[in-house]
């Protein structure tokens, strides 16, 4: 297999070379710092906005089949946008978090948007270790605390499947302690857990105080991290059964565009007498288009990384010859990324809508 160079090739080099390049200054930059306490807003049902509702109301029915009720409603205000809300089964000792983030970094003069909503069960036990199950579809990249045990399960999204997982490893890890029942201790535990969780970073690297302000800052060992998640696909928790259907009709639409569609296209018009290069340039781009419409709808992260590999290495595996002048694998990475803004933005209940 032979790699000619042509202008997707350099366009991908350019753009990976100045993410290492500047990814470092950028994120020290723009990740938001960590407070040192967080301010704990209690946000009662009637004050839910109509589409926070509307999106809590399906983890409260399959929680409610699990005699799971919202005990509590709270916002981390100084911490991003971040609201969680609370539930609890009298009969178990596990209790639940359904917890919504949302945030819009500014890099070089560019917004991002980026979203996720993450189902936690909790359970503490005597010796002062938490079990925590969760299906976060991001990897972690911070040390996990020796207190906390931490299951992820980034493709389970019911609830009760995600509890059978809980409650078989909290069966082999001691005596459960009862969950707080009021409010204000419910408040009250988590921002203990903050400052527990907040000193053992700091005492291994993963925050850095900042002066003159009440906040933590992650260190460069975290984002250094971050940077190889982002090249990392497989770190994103995208499902089996959703990325290789996705993935192979992606990587197939550029290949037969190339090998069937335009060509046909092309002879089609010059039948008609027409000039037939046209035909084969609109096909081409329809369909890498279509393919990078693909990848930013359905895996909505590293939309570059995604739409610059499976709209490339494909076509240079069965095709030959030169690829021609326009980045076109760069044209879809680009549409991913599009349009995986647009579905973030659309599914925000934090964010407004009409933020620049």
């Amino acid at each position: 297999m032979r790699f000619p160079a042509d202008v997707d090739l350099a366009v991908f080099l350019y753009v990976t070379g100045k993410i290492l390049l500047t990814a470092l200054p950028n994120l020290r930059q723009s990740a938001p710092h960590v407070p040192i306490s967080y301010e704990i807003k209690n946000v009662p049902e009637t004050s839910l906005t109509e589409a926070q509702a509307r999106y809590f109301a399906p983890y409260d029915e399959k929680l409610a089949a699990m005699n799971y009720s919202p005990v509590c409603t709270y916002l981390i205000s100084n911490y991003g946008k971040n609201l969680t809300r609370h539930y609890l089964n009298p009969a178990e000792r596990s209790r639940c978090e359904v917890a919504i983030h949302e945030l819009a970094l500014t890099v070089e003069g560019r917004q991002a948007f980026t979203g996720s909503c993450v189902i936690h069960f909790h359970t503490r036990f005597t010796d002062d270790r938490v079990l925590t199950t969760r299906n976060m579809k991001l990897k972690n990249i911070l040390d996990n605390p020796p207190y906390w045990v931490l299951q992820e399960c980034p493709q389970i999204d019911d609830p009760a499947k995600l509890k059978r997982i809980h409650d078989a490893r909290a069966q082999t890890m001691g005596c459960p302690v009862a969950p707080p029942t009021d409010v204000d201790r419910i408040l009250k535990d988590v921002q203990s857990e903050h400052q527990r969780y907040s000193a053992y970073q700091l005492s291994v690297g993963g925050y850095r105080p900042v002066p003159g302000e009440d906040s933590y800052a992650l260190s460069d060992k975290v984002h250094w991290r971050g940077v190889r998640n982002y090249f990392n696909p497989f770190a994103q928790g995208i499902s089996a059964r959703l990325f290789f259907p996705v993935a192979i009709l992606a990587a197939a639409l550029p290949v037969f565009a190339r090998l069937e569609y335009a060509p046909a296209a092309a002879h089609a018009l010059r039948t008609l007498g027409l000039p037939g290069e046209f035909a084969a340039q609109a096909i081409l781009r329809l369909c890498y288009i279509v393919a990078g419409s693909l990848i930013g709808y359905f895996f909505e992260r590293e939309t570059f990384l995604w739409g610059s590999l499976l709209t490339y290495i494909p076509v240079r595996l069965f095709t030959s010859g030169n690829l021609g002048p326009i980045p076109y694998s760069a044209l879809a990475a680009g549409v991913a990324w599009c349009v995986a803004q647009f579905k973030k933005r659309r599914r925000a209940v934090l964010i407004p809508q009409t933020a620049p």
